[in-house]
């Protein structure tokens, strides 16, 4: 018997591939194939795939190998209509963001609930090795996800993990070597320090003609290199500005040197790094035994300097069938890993920041006044410079973030190990109990080293900074399944409790003066500074199942569960339920002959799921900050607790219809609408300064997510030679906020919340709607940069006048619904109205198209991402095109298109190097908002597998070599925006952007 089957959850058995089939073998050792039904999961158990109501997308172990990714959540991109993987930074190692069917909350928890053979997964998922996943099963619907109660509101992803086969050994190793590089564009940005002196040049004699000086250019020259504008100490031609630029061109003079040329930074930044990936799996068995085993080591060097993430795993599933009615599994993972993150900080640390934002005539090392680069006395080499010279530097004054990835340690190691082990024992042909109990430990340090000699930690004589953090959860089931056929009627059902308990211990402690650079706190003499706390949280739970199947043409799915969780005070205990119907169409009589249509399902679900992320873990309790007093214990006052504090509850509805087409179901079509309602959200609450506290959590409001996804394979051709499927998916979101929280204040409920910088939540508006003032160009005499202000004429004059403006527009409205409401145009940033400008982050269509294509032993694989409709704000770009004081900022090549002269007509104001009237320019508004289209090539494989002939001669069983790429290409509105990489599509000018990987690999079986 050779039967695919792998364990999903507790109990849940799932057939891999379209059809699967048990292979039994006579005593003439004769094959004979028996095809059997293949199965899927619904939560704790499994039912026939064409019996399956709700919606499960699996990502296989073939999807999943094409992406040579350091986590697996990345490896989800593009493989299932509405799931969104964000990758958020290109450090390896770091987990993707996934969202799955819209935005399950405003302020509490997105993220899905992970499942690692059958066990409830809180650890870090870069801590499992790809290659030791079988498949992945994304739930979406609440047939599915409601069964998992107060952890299932935002969908389930479940990893399961490879096992072996009875009677059948295979040795299988894998090699990898590739490349890490920023393949993906950068923001254009001024490279010459001539054309960047002469913009600054330009922007001074602008502040000139404004602050009426009598002589402009003579105004801009003598301040071209002093305080008010660039330092002295960065005069790279060692002329005065009279000397160095020509008043008729604006721009340095033709013919002039330099003293020396400043480094690229971005040379010295960014660097073609090596990736290698080894993997050694055995695995086999016996009738009653099987194993697998599997070794790997992974070392992932990132493009940003002292960035990198190296991973050893092991793994170990056993099972066992001890007898005829008791079987019991065990499966074993342990990882340690180490990580370097240096240059990564939100801040002037930011290798990233200085790269994009750095004007290009600044140097990376010291010079001394005759351009000469410094010698390092501590270090040895060329001293980098800091910006602390006499007169400073206009931009990362004392900092270098260089200097510092290279100097300073920031490094992370974690050990991590879960386990869980299954049983179950037949009771009667019909009736079982199983049990599993499972669980993850990690220890995580991170180790920061700041030098004493250079940067933010040379007056403290160098800083040691290190954190601990320990977490200890474990998840056990009890469960008592029934499952029998009467006639034409089907029915499994089952009773289950558990209990989950999560502990994580957290510690940190911090001491200046160190006399080296060794990570330990012994290194340093000055005080210590320690800090340690517990967070933990307990939830029980009891909960059933009933699925019914009637002549494989009728399907009834329900659940019901009950949860509580220590988390919440009063209000500890919820009920879950759901329900699913289908129907098989394709097996009436009346479509049985059809030649079109080869498979008809329709499905529909409803239920309710809850989630309690995004509280906290003592929300309902006051709390005190312990302290000294005198030399005696004290206690502070820090806030209220929220005893009435209660789940975020989500009722949620689907429909769908499943079609296959033509012979050989040639053309696979899947479509599921969705309704998701999410009540009792939680928000804040501000109170009034007067209670002596500033907020009050409360669960109110109501959330709207409704979507349509589809996916559409089709197999073009299917010969013995040749093959080409082409796949599509996507997902159209609507999102609404229907209702908004009560105002204590006011006793109303509130009409608009500002908290989200940049976006306006309202009653009827998704809250993702851009909600900020209105960029109304330039004034074409003046070069002025222009908002649109809306006001009430009090004086009756035709036009506006300070003082007339209404400030946000949306909420005046709302209050004064006949108002005579005027628009004008304003100079002053402040007077601008902020008002909804009916644009939003979310865009119309999102989703992913594949192309796989195969000829005899060759074969190529290529996915794209797109997204269309949506906008995105660019803060990052907005930074690029200030009107900061000269030297203080580069600019993006975009700021060659300014006003210059009275008449231009253009988008982009005039530079004056700080101008108080001017300084807003840059601020906040729809000038930096850009649509969001883009489209990304995701991944790209070729491979070739050596025919069986050669192989079997060599004494294996399989050889396969193969090239792949992963993001390796994007294009959108702007270059260097990137809006996969953000929730909202908005760009982040201190992120480390995505990295892009070229691999060569081998695989070999035995």
């Amino acid at each position: 018997m050779n039967v695919k089957l792998r364990v999903l959850s507790a109990g849940a058995l799932f057939f891999l591939g379209q059809v699967a089939f048990a292979q039994q073998k006579p005593k003439d050792t004769a094959d004979n194939e028996t095809q059997i039904e293949e199965v899927v999961m619904i939560g704790y158990s499994s039912v026939p795939k064409e019996s399956y109501v709700g919606t499960a997308s699996k990502v296989n172990a073939k999807s999943i190998e094409a992406k040579n990714v350091s986590t697996v959540s990345q490896a989800l991109a593009g493989e299932s209509a509405g799931v969104r993987v964000i990758n958020t930074s290109g450090q390896p190692g770091t987990d993707a963001t996934i969202r799955i069917r819209g935005f399950g909350s405003v302020n509490g928890n997105r993220s899905p609930l992970y499942v690692l053979d059958g066990v409830p997964y809180t650890g870090n998922v870069s801590a499992i090795n790809p290659d030791d996943i079988e498949n992945m099963i994304i739930l979406k619907d609440a047939t599915a996800t409601s069964i998992y109660g107060a952890r299932g509101a935002n969908g389930v992803v479940v990893m399961n993990t490879k096992k072996g086969r009875a009677n059948k050994s295979v040795i299988q190793i894998e090699s990898k070597v590739g490349f890490n590089m920023g393949l993906l564009p950068r923001y254009e940005t001024i490279k010459s320090p001539e054309q960047f002196v002469g913009l600054s040049w330009e922007a001074l004699r602008n502040q000139g003609r404004l602050l009426n000086n009598a002589n402009p250019i003579t105004y801009a020259n003598n301040n071209l290199f002093s305080g008010t504008g660039i330092s002295p100490d960065y005069n790279l031609w060692g002329l005065s500005g009279s000397q160095l630029i020509d008043p008729a061109t604006g721009q340095v003079r033709p013919g002039l040197s330099r003293k020396y040329d400043p480094e690229n930074w971005e040379d010295y930044a960014f660097q073609t790094s090596v990736r290698t990936e080894n993997n050694l799996s055995i695995s086999g068995g016996s009738d009653k035994t099987t194993f697998y085993t599997n070794i790997g080591y992974l070392s992932d060097e990132g493009y940003s300097i002292n960035s990198n993430f190296e991973r050893y795993n092991g793994r170990l599933n056993l099972s066992h069938q001890a007898k005829s009615w008791l079987k019991g599994e065990f499966n074993l993972g342990y990882s340690y890993s180490k990580a370097k993150r240096n240059g990564q900080t939100a801040d002037s640390g930011s290798i990233f920041w200085f790269v994009d934002n750095i004007p290009s005539i600044y140097p990376l090392f010291l010079r001394d006044a005759a351009g000469n680069k410094v010698a390092d006395p501590r270090y040895g080499g060329f001293q980098y410079d800091y910006g602390d010279g006499p007169n400073g530097r206009g931009f990362g004054a004392l900092t270098n973030s260089i200097a510092d990835a290279t100097y300073n340690q920031n490094n992370f190691y974690k050990h991590e190990l879960n386990a869980n082990m299954f049983l179950k024992a037949d009771i009667t042909k019909f009736l079982s109990f199983e049990t599993r109990i499972g669980g993850q430990y990690y220890n995580n340090s991170n180790d920061q080293v700041d030098n004493p000699y250079y940067g933010s930690a040379a007056s403290q004589n160098g800083y040691i900074f290190k954190t601990k953090t320990e977490l200890m959860s474990y998840n056990w089931l009890q469960l008592l399944r029934f499952n029998k056929k009467f006639d034409d009627h089907s029915v499994q059902a089952f009773v289950a409790h558990e209990s989950n308990s999560w502990e994580q211990k957290y510690m940190s402690a911090g001491r200046p003066n160190i006399i080296d650079m060794i990570p330990e706190l012994n290194i340093g003499i000055g005080e210590s500074q320690s800090s340690s706390y517990l967070n933990s949280y307990m939830l029980e739970s009891y909960f059933g199942q009933l699925s019914y199947n009637f002549k494989g043409k009728y399907f009834f799915d329900g659940t019901v569960r009950r949860d509580g969780s220590s988390r919440f005070l009063n209000q500890k205990w919820d009920t879950f339920a759901s329900g699913g119907i289908g129907w098989l169409a394709s097996r009436e009589n009346f479509l049985q002959d059809n030649k079109t249509i080869k498979y008809l399902k329709l499905k529909a679900s409803y239920g309710t799921v809850g989630d309690q992320g995004g509280v906290g873990f003592y929300p309902g309790y006051n709390v005190y900050n312990p302290g000294n007093f005198m030399g005696l214990p004290g206690a502070a006052f820090d806030r209220n607790g929220y005893p009435e504090l209660t789940w975020e509850k989500a009722n949620n509805f689907q429909g769908g219809i499943e079609l296959n087409l033509f012979k050989n179901s040639a053309v696979e079509i899947t479509v599921d609408y969705y309704a998701k309602k999410t009540n009792n959200l939680i928000f804040d609450n501000r109170l009034a300064p007067s209670t002596g506290n500033a907020i009050l959590k409360v669960n109110d409001g109501i959330l709207k997510n409704q979507g349509l996804e589809f996916t559409v394979n089709t197999h073009i051709i299917n010969k013995n030679d040749f093959r080409l499927d082409f796949g599509f998916n996507g997902e159209v979101l609507k999102n609404e906020l229907a209702q908004m929280p009560v105002d204590i204040s006011t006793g109303e409920r509130k009409l608009l919340d500002l908290s989200e910088a940049g976006f306006g939540r309202a009653a009827g508006r998704s809250i993702y709607d851009y909600y900020m003032r209105e960029y109304a160009g330039v004034n074409s005499a003046t070069g002025a940069a222009q908002w649109y202000v809306n006001y009430l004429d009090k004086n009756g004059n035709g036009g506006f006048d300070a003082g007339e403006q209404i400030t946000s527009l949306y909420e005046y409205q709302s209050q004064n619904p006949n108002a005579d409401i005027r628009t004008g145009t304003t100079e002053n940033y402040a007077q601008a109205t902020q008002k909804y400008l009916d644009k939003s982050a979310i865009p119309d269509i999102r989703g992913a198209f594949n192309l796989d294509f195969g000829y005899k032993s060759f074969s190529l694989g290529v996915q794209f991402l797109y997204s269309v409709g949506g906008y995105a704000y660019d803060g990052a770009y907005a930074g690029l095109m200030h009107n900061r004081q000269v030297g203080g900022n580069n600019w993006h090549d975009d700021i060659l298109n300014r006003w210059q002269n009275p008449g231009d007509v253009t988008d982009v104001p005039r530079l004056s190097s700080n101008y108080a009237a001017d300084v807003n320019f840059n601020a906040r508004s729809s000038r930096f908002l850009i649509k969001s289209d883009f489209i990304a090539l995701n991944n790209l494989r070729v491979g070739y597998s050596l025919p069986q002939n050669y192989v079997k001669a060599l004494g294996m069983t399989g050889f396969n070599l193969f090239i792949t790429g992963d993001n390796l290409w994007i294009t959108s509105k702007r270059k260097g925006l990137n809006p996969s990489v953000s929730e909202t599509g908005g760009s982040d000018t201190y992120a480390y952007a995505p990295l892009s990987t070229i691999t060569f690999g081998a695989k070999i079986n035995f």
